[in-house]
């Protein structure tokens, strides 16, 4: 039997794409191997800005405060919005940079505290049996003994959703792969009201 990844020019597979399969197969082939993505948003931004911001904070020596902070992650949010292709509703971008600040002066005080993690944006690699390519992926901030994904919201959430667990847990064992040691997973929620 052919390989069908190779067949179709997969050369990786990502705790995304897998998901994205699951939830929709035609979407997920879409995605796979026609190299199709879904549209962006402000709120997608918004997310990077704020997980670009936290990986500054948390690197070795760094002294930004709650308002450099603050600032560094709305610059980075509208720098994101301004060099896309895609546009957007000007209140969904207004409301998304918004939510970007008041996530930060929410969570600023816990995330400050955390330890300077082993890496930010750790690459994972993990081979799966019976499964040809890899699954490859970014680790938020990896610590010895933790990993933990960082995923921010308008509004709280109840727990964990689903997919984030998925992701965070893939991650987890690639690392337990690699090392030999499983690591604790952790999926932080950033959300205007706080941290879960």
């Amino acid at each position: 039997m052919t390989d069908p990844f190779a067949r179709f020019g997969v050369e990786h597979l990502s705790a995304t794409s897998m998901l994205q399969f699951r939830s929709d197969p035609a979407l997920g082939v879409l995605y796979l191997v026609f190299k199709i993505r879904e549209a962006g948003s402000p709120a997608m931004h918004r997310g990077s800005a704020l997980d670009h911001t936290i990986g500054q904070m948390l690197e070795a020596g760094a002294t930004l405060d709650q308002a450099g902070a603050r600032e560094m992650a709305t610059a980075h949010y509208d720098c994101l919005i301004e060099n896309t292709d895609e546009k957007y509703r000007p209140s969904d971008i207004k409301r998304e940079r918004e939510v970007v600040s008041r996530c930060l002066d929410e969570c600023y005080p816990i995330v400050s505290s955390w330890d300077t993690p082993a890496a930010y944006q750790h690459p994972i690699r993990l081979n799966l049996q019976g499964i040809e390519v890899p699954v490859i992926g970014f680790i938020d901030l990896r610590y010895p003994d933790a990993v933990r994904e960082l995923k921010s919201s308008g509004k709280p959430r109840p727990g964990i959703v689903d997919d984030h667990a998925f992701q965070v847990t893939t991650y987890a064992m690639a690392i337990r792969q690699e090392s030999g040691a499983g690591p604790q997973d952790f999926v932080d929620y950033l959300t205007p009201s706080g941290m879960k």
